[in-house]
């Protein structure tokens, strides 16, 4: 396989089930990329890839929907919006 350039808010884990249908992948292209499994990767970061078998089926419901996963956060800020409506923080 070659290498991977990435789309806007991807992770690993996006990168993994985009291009092999499976999401364990993306340990192994940590180890191989020397970067953490949870960093923040920037849109245009070329990834190195590597041959492993790939889930055909998933692959192609991806393919057939258009689907580029991308469940990273654009700022680290927008983790703090995350939750439901009407909550209320407990702090202690």
């Amino acid at each position: 396989m070659t290498d991977y350039k990435v789309y806007e808010n991807q992770t690993l884990l996006d990168v993994s089930s985009h291009v092999y249908g499976r999401a364990d992948v993306a340990i192994d292209l940590a180890i191989l990329n020397n970067i953490a499994l949870h960093e923040h990767l920037r849109p245009g970061q070329v990834i190195k890839m590597i041959n492993v078998p790939i889930r055909t089926l998933v692959i192609r419901a991806i393919e057939s929907r258009k689907i580029i996963p991308s469940t990273g956060h654009k700022t680290e800020n927008d983790v703090d919006n995350l939750g439901f409506p009407n909550e209320f923080v407990i702090q202690f």
